[in-house]
Order: structure tokens, then sequence, then C-alpha cells
């Protein structure tokens, strides 16, 4: 234990780890650590989530969105590709372009947006009910990493949130009028 420590002690995933292995030692351990944090409320919230997720796993197979899905995903990535957009998990610049031209011409697929729609009202959801147990976890691993893994999981932060920035702005000024 003491030598994958000090190993991955460097980085912020090798932080996390070491809380990780610090705070659970055993199977009991995560286990009372879940049965903590599952409230009535938290329960009652999952387990309704759950049933809307199955809701829209059968109406995307109902309706066939898999295939039209598919379809989408291989014109908009062949699209991107072909204009130097070799990878996606850099978006903004050439890869944001080349997906906004192609959106001039191909709307997303409604079975998708309503998918989108929905994954966004649970984000929303989340953020106006767990914000405060959110802002406290978070602050519990700051204050567990060191400052080299602080600094790299800040930056991580900040590219991931440059570049969500960018497929956002890409998606609000495309999305389709479904009915």
């Amino acid at each position: 234990k003491q030598w994958y420590q000090r190993r991955v002690a460097i980085t912020a995933g090798g932080d996390i780890a070491t809380m990780a292995m610090n705070k659970f030692s055993s199977a009991d351990d995560i286990r009372t650590f879940i049965e903590e944090q599952l409230t009535e409320g938290r329960k009652s919230d999952a387990s309704a989530a759950a049933k809307q997720a199955g809701i829209l796993a059968q109406g995307w197979c109902d309706s066939g969105c898999t295939s039209t899905t598919a379809r989408f995903l291989e014109g908009i990535f062949g699209h991107m590709n072909g204009g130097g957009c070799n990878d996606a998990s850099v978006f903004c610049g050439e890869c944001q372009s080349r997906a906004a031209s192609y959106f001039a011409r191909n709307q997303l697929p409604c079975c998708v947006e309503k998918v989108v729609r929905k994954g966004i009202e649970a984000y929303d959801y989340v953020i106006a009910n767990y914000s405060d147990a959110l802002e406290s976890y978070g602050a519990a691993v700051k204050g567990g990493l060191s400052v080299s893994g602080l600094a790299e999981a800040e930056a991580i932060r900040d590219r991931v949130v440059e570049e969500f920035s960018c497929v956002s702005e890409v998606y609000s000024a495309n999305r389709p009028e479904c009915v």
C-alpha cells in the first residue's frame, strides 16, 4: 500500500485513489459509506430516475432511434473528420466549426433531442436539490489533494468547461424544432 501511495501521489487521480484506500479498507467500509449516503429522499429520487430512464430507453427503441442516431453520428463525425478534426475531444476550434457547418444542413434527430432535454432536466434537478451535498463532497476531495494534484484537477476542470462551452454553443444554435 505505501509503495502504491508513493508512486501515484503526484497526480490528482493518485491522490483520489490514496484517499479511497485510506477511507475504505474493506467491503464493509464501502457498504457502510453507501448506506450513510442513501437517505430516503435520495433513494426515492434514484428510483424515480431509474424508472424515467427505462421509459426513455423503451421510447428510444420503439421509435427506431438507434438507427436514426447512428446515421446522424456517422454523418457528423465523417464531416468533422473530413475537415481536419480528427480528435473530437478537442472540440473548440476546427471541430466546432465543422460541426456547426454540418448542423446548418442536418437536424439533430428529435429522439436524441428528447434525451438531451431529459439529461438537462436531470442535471438541473440534481443541482437544485443536491448542490450543498455536492459542494461538501467537492471540498472534502479538494482538501485531500496535494498541491500538484489540485493544480492538475483544476486544469482538467477548466479544459472540460471550455470544451463543453463550445459543444453547448453549437447545440444551442442548432436545436431542432421537435413536436
